[in-house]
């Protein structure tokens, strides 16, 4: 039986862990001390988390810029424009500078007249195929719009501009009908209202035509700002540059990273911290006696309860150190959601494993490194309070990092100019 090959089939693909060591093999493309390994340059953001100081990284405060703008200055810049947030920074993103009022306008015309899916994707791929896993839909619809493109396969910079505008429309339409489809069996979805922005438009959509309130779009267009960039080194923004590095077509570059974003180690954090927060409401006696909250995570950490991976999901992130720029915005919007909601008590649940938990890893795993809570800490609460299902929770992450996958492929276009080939050692006998 083919069954009886497991154990040489796994002997015979695993590499002994310490030949890593022996060749210095940067895995995961990190260096020793946990920084990246540099093999790219971009224009389009930066993030930080620490310093450098006599050769040793240091903690510092995080700090997030798109093009050379730090995060709280785009979020009033944008909100300065008295336009939707997210198209804004869109632009900002792709083109490389604030849009002018009138550049605006006429960015959010195109994008608008660019949202609705041609009926063969909504007949075959929203309808047709009856997975329930959303990112599948998203990455599936993404490649079958290859077919719907008259030029698909060009790599002219400008032309794959307007491809952008196209794919980053389409996306919240996606979203929202395969959900519909999927979740709801509702086989007949509604248009946005023409002048709605790309967070009204969405909320319509998956409300199926009902104008969502100003405070909900608002509070989406927001996220979507927060999550629509973070640099060229993330796994699905590198998977673009790959891609793209092989003159592949911009359906495919797409594609492969709603593919990554899909990992669990990527981006469906924000998932599974609303996920472990049900587990610890209904494990945690008193929400407000820090002694059951220790008790509480100290389980967690030791691999005895949720998962068992000994993870407290949303502190700590493979960059930020002492602080997650994006996660400081949500914190306070989360009080205003919280209020509104009337979530109080549970919100403190959260801020109590903000304080109690970096110290209890440091000292339940003798690790010296410094966490804190990242922006999945507070996101997936934000989504649940706008009531958006748990299932399109890291869709959500993909219809805002479309903008920003999108940037940093016009700019491999451009700039990058070679293959991306790293080396890989053979070790065999």
């Amino acid at each position: 039986m083919l069954s009886d090959l497991e154990p040489r089939f796994i002997e015979n693909n695993t590499i002994p862990q310490d030949l890593y060591k022996t060749f210095d093999v940067k895995r995961g493309l990190r260096n020793a001390d946990g920084s990246g390994v540099l093999s790219g340059l971009t224009r389009i953001s930066s993030v930080i988390g620490s310093k450098k100081i006599d050769g040793k990284l240091e903690p510092v405060e995080g700090a997030l810029k798109y093009r050379d703008i730090p995060l709280a200055d785009v979020i009033k810049k944008c909100q300065e424009k008295k336009g939707p947030l997210f198209e804004t920074v869109t632009y900002l993103l792709l083109v490389g500078e604030m849009p002018s009022d009138q550049d605006l306008k006429l960015f959010c015309d195109a994008l608008y007249k660019e949202r609705e899916l041609p009926e063969d994707i909504i007949e075959h791929c929203i309808l047709g195929i009856k997975s329930k896993n959303i990112m599948n839909k998203i990455q599936t619809c993404i490649s079958a719009l290859y077919a719907n493109d008259s030029n698909p396969d060009s790599i002219d910079p400008f032309e794959n501009f307007f491809k952008a505008i196209s794919i980053i429309a389409k996306i919240p339409t996606i979203v929202a009908y395969s959900y519909l489809s999927a979740y709801k069996h509702v086989e007949t979805f509604t248009v946005p209202d023409a002048g709605m922005s790309i967070s009204q438009g969405f909320l319509s959509m998956l409300n199926q035509g009902e104008k969502p309130s100003e405070m909900d779009s608002e509070m989406l267009d927001l996220m979507l700002l927060l999550h629509a960039e973070h640099g060229g080194g993330n796994n699905s923004t590198f998977t673009t540059y790959v891609v793209t590095s092989s003159q592949a077509d911009i359906y495919s570059a797409l594609a492969a990273a709603v593919g990554s974003l899909k990992g669990p180690l990527h981006g469906s954090a924000n998932k599974k911290v609303v996920d472990m927060m049900e587990y610890v409401k209904r494990k945690v006696e008193t929400w407000d006696n820090p002694e059951d909250v220790r008790n509480c995570l100290q389980r967690l950490l030791a691999k005895e309860a949720y998962d068992r991976s000994g993870k407290i999901y949303g502190l700590g992130h493979a960059v930020y150190t002492k602080s997650d720029p994006r996660a400081e915005v949500l914190k306070e919007k989360a009080i205003e959601m919280a209020t509104q909601k009337n979530r109080i008590d549970e919100l403190n649940l959260y801020f109590s494993i903000e304080k109690e938990g970096p110290s209890l890893f440091s000292s339940f795993k003798g690790s010296d490194k410094v966490i804190s809570p990242n922006v999945d800490f507070f996101s997936g609460f934000v989504y649940d309070c706008l009531d958006i299902p748990r299932e399109i929770f890291t869709p959500l992450f993909a219809m805002a990092r479309s903008a920003g996958w999108c940037s940093h492929r016009i700019e491999e276009l451009l700039s990058g100019k070679r293959i991306i080939r790293p080396g890989y050692k053979y070790v065999g006998d």
